[in-house]
């Protein structure tokens, strides 16, 4: 072989060597990039359903106080009615004792 064959072909595997450094460079910066993508995806994903979380949780504990609110105010009617019912029968009561002390 001569030595511009001899050149030619080391300048072309040269060329080739760079070539693939050059494509082994870009492979890592795409796959560096989209890791950077998909940990931006999940730590988006993660602070939307952190927000959605806290949202549930802010609802269900107004829904828990509106009831709560619900039964204090059933239990304070319950609580007056029965009081009127005791009402009533102490009076009927007392009536009978003086009935029954007159009586004797």
């Amino acid at each position: 072989m001569s030595h511009e064959t001899i050149k030619k072909i080391t300048d072309a595997e040269e060329q080739a060597r760079r070539a693939k450094l050059d494509a082994q460079a870009a492979a890592k910066s795409l796959v560096a990039e989209a890791e950077r993508a998909g940990q931006a995806a999940v730590d988006g994903a993660t602070v939307e359903a952190e927000a959605a979380v806290k949202k549930l949780l802010k609802e269900a504990e107004e829904k828990a106080a509106r009831n709560a609110e619900q039964l204090r105010e059933k239990t304070a009617a319950e609580e007056a009615e029965l009081r009127r019912r005791a009402g009533d029968r102490l009076d009927a009561a007392v009536s009978l004792i003086v009935e029954r002390i007159v009586k004797s």
